[in-house]
């Protein structure tokens, strides 16, 4: 009975400290202690702008604060200015005219100007002296494949001797169905 008495005490008191925890937890997150008092303060913004390594744990990093650059040597032993100074202006495009936009006509005639351009891809000429007459089509290959030099290769098959033991042998798929069969029935 009296380890009984000693375990509930122990789990209220664990149950009052937990609660308290959470408590304090939430109104940390809402505020209401020492991070709130910053809040009536404007916020710095800072912004790294770049950030270069030069050893081992040392970098340079180029920081904007408030208007300000900063070029700062950050290393194992704390951080140095390294130098300051204003901070550039951002590159904005301020339009100050109405824009004029094309009209529907204009579209329209820019449309039909397409169509009755040469369907089909642009072409360039065989060699340079037959720049006048009929021109050659472009070869049509995908990026970054090269071109087949030799058009009597095919591509190899692996053997199954080649492929024993592989997932992309079929062997090896038929041993897995029956290993999985024989743990059904027996």
């Amino acid at each position: 009975m009296d380890t009984l008495v000693i375990a509930l005490r122990v789990a209220l008191s664990l149950g009052v400290v937990l609660a308290l925890m959470w408590v304090l937890h939430r109104r940390m997150q809402k505020g209401q202690f020492g991070a709130g008092r910053a809040r009536g303060r404007r916020a710095a913004s800072v912004e790294v702008v770049a950030r270069q390594g030069i050893g081992g744990k040392a970098s340079v990093v180029v920081v904007d604060v408030d208007g300000e650059r900063l070029v700062l040597g950050v290393a194992e032993q704390g951080v140095t200015l390294l130098t300051s100074r204003e901070a550039p202006a951002p590159d904005l495009a301020i339009v100050t005219a109405p824009v004029a936009l094309p009209t529907a006509d204009a579209f329209r005639a820019e449309l039909d100007r397409q169509d009755q351009a040469a369907p089909g891809l642009p072409t360039v000429a065989a060699t340079p002296q037959d720049t006048g007459s009929a021109a050659a089509p472009l070869s049509l290959r995908p990026r970054g494949r090269r071109a087949q030099r030799d058009e009597t290769k095919r591509t190899v098959v692996p053997t199954a001797q080649q492929l024993q033991g592989s997932v992309l042998s079929a062997d090896t798929w038929r041993q897995a169905a029956s290993a999985l069969r024989s743990r059904r029935t027996g």
